[in-house]
């Protein structure tokens, strides 16, 4: 009898939770829609399903909850800073889109085991390889711990390019433009084998080329200028075309 007891109340949790997550994520499309203009055609290039790497720029806040609204029903998790824990709405916010809580100065193995598992259980999930938000907008150098978790795992992956929040606080009385580019799904040509540190970051900076590439040369920052050439990485054709 307990049991049974025990097995309705999580039951009941569960739905209930499920209900809140949907008037959350409703309340967030209307939010978005509400007070920016945003283009999300670009959003469809995604593929429908299968583990997913997704490399986005970090200007703001809102890169997160946008995607993750809007790409519904796909499941999507996202690399966060831990300090966004330390306050009980956003803790409450992080849990419910089960966001994976990160130092950024040092990722450590209990963070990398949960990435593995939202791959291993065929979700997406989101990183800024940057490590940390762009103040002014621009590309930032990309950090080596993404290219780890993409060779370790043999994951594809796909570069999202979002740009437009950063001059939201600016322009109070017109709705912002945020603008959205997705490029082709791509991934490591190198299969298997260990990399050392600085093939780490030559990954890590084509990864970043690749975000590059979609936006314009006085947005890419560190790597205005820089030719756009892919030696580590190869698109993944069969995936672009089959699920995309």
């Amino acid at each position: 009898m307990l049991i049974l007891l025990a097995l309705q109340s999580s039951l009941c949790y569960d739905a209930t939770m499920k209900l809140i997550e949907r008037i959350v994520n409703s309340l967030l499309r209307g939010y978005f829609r509400l007070f920016f203009k945003i283009d999300r055609s670009e959003l469809s290039k995604v593929p429908h399903n299968g583990p997913l790497l997704m490399m986005v720029n970090h200007t703001s806040n809102l890169e997160g909850p946008m995607l993750y609204a809007f790409l519904q029903p796909r499941p999507l998790h996202a690399l966060a800073k831990q300090e966004l824990w330390k306050s009980k709405f956003m803790a409450y916010l992080m849990e419910m889109w089960k966001s994976i809580p990160v130092d950024r100065q040092n990722m450590g193995r209990a963070t990398m085991d949960a990435c593995f598992k939202v791959l291993e259980q065929g979700h997406i999930l989101a990183i800024a390889p940057e490590g940390t938000r762009s103040k002014d907008g621009l590309l930032q150098e990309g950090k080596g711990g993404v290219a780890f978790i993409a060779h370790k795992k043999d994951i594809p992956m796909i570069p999202v390019a979002v740009t437009g929040f950063e001059k939201s606080e600016k322009k109070r009385l017109r709705r912002p433009r945020i603008t959205i580019k997705v490029g082709p799904v791509f991934e490591i040509k190198q299969k298997g084998g260990r990399i050392d540190a600085d093939t780490r970051q030559a990954l890590a900076d084509e990864i970043m080329l690749r975000l590059a590439q979609l936006m314009p040369e006085e947005k890419r920052g560190h790597y205005q200028g820089r030719e756009i050439l892919f030696s580590l990485t190869e698109e993944a054709k069969m995936l672009s075309e089959g699920d995309a």
